[in-house]
């Protein structure tokens, strides 16, 4: 029987993306063009992704994506486990510092976990532009290294949000901005680093060569203009 921290973990890794992106850029993206310091209201709203069961909460400010998971535990995998108590009727997961509500059935504790992970949002680390009617969603990770991810808005109420992706034919992109492999297989993951002007940004997107490969698709279901927490 897979153990509770093997579950929540589980969920943890499928839910969240990794800490370091395949693609890294020397600058928000595309550069020379104003921030923005709000998402457009055609962009807001509240979506479905058919894909992996999840919504996305967009409004002026954030993109905040949520998912419900259902877990089945027996009394005894919650009082062996570190990182899980029963507390006043609900399941306190010390992980993630957070209470669930809980079903008793027997000897089993059914559990609704809600997971919410703010995908981006607009701040001083946190840079939004617009390119050829895309949002470019430029996050901070160090100094002169930054993760882009374009959202877009496929047709009506259909919102889509690409990570970059390394390509896999790397001389398409090398012809138009110079590559620096920062890590190749070995201990750690391929990992490259582009600095391309907002020209070879155009390009590169108009190809999909670096963003065509991973792709969610979200399907409008209620225009929403408010604040979501």
């Amino acid at each position: 029987m897979k153990t509770a921290k093997f579950i929540l973990s589980a969920i943890y890794v499928t839910f969240f993306s990794a800490c370091q992106p395949p693609v890294v850029f020397g600058e928000p993206q595309p550069v020379g063009i104003d921030r923005l310091t709000y998402i457009p209201d055609n962009y807001r709203g509240i979506y479905w992704c058919k894909v992996d069961s999840a919504s996305l909460f967009v409004d002026d400010r954030t993109f905040i994506k949520r998912k419900e998971f259902l877990i089945k535990l027996t009394k005894a995998e919650i009082d062996s486990s570190n990182d899980l108590e029963l507390k006043n009727g609900r399941l306190y997961v010390s992980d993630w510092g957070s209470y669930f509500p809980i079903e008793e059935k027997e000897d089993t504790i059914i559990s609704k976990v809600v997971i919410r992970d703010t995908i981006f949002s607009v701040a001083k680390e946190q840079i939004l532009k617009p390119l050829k009617g895309h949002l470019i969603l430029n996050t901070k990770l160090d100094e002169n290294a930054w993760n882009v991810m374009v959202a877009s808005l496929k047709g009506p109420g259909l919102l889509s949000l690409a990570q970059a992706e390394i390509p896999e034919n790397l001389s398409q992109l090398d012809s138009i901005t110079p590559v620096k492999m920062l890590s190749e297989n070995g201990e750690k993951s391929t990992q490259i680093y582009i600095t391309p002007t907002a020209e070879q940004f155009g390009r590169i997107l108009d190809r999909g060569l670096l963003f065509d490969t991973y792709c969610l698709e979200f399907e409008r279901i209620i225009p929403q203009e408010e604040r979501f927490y």
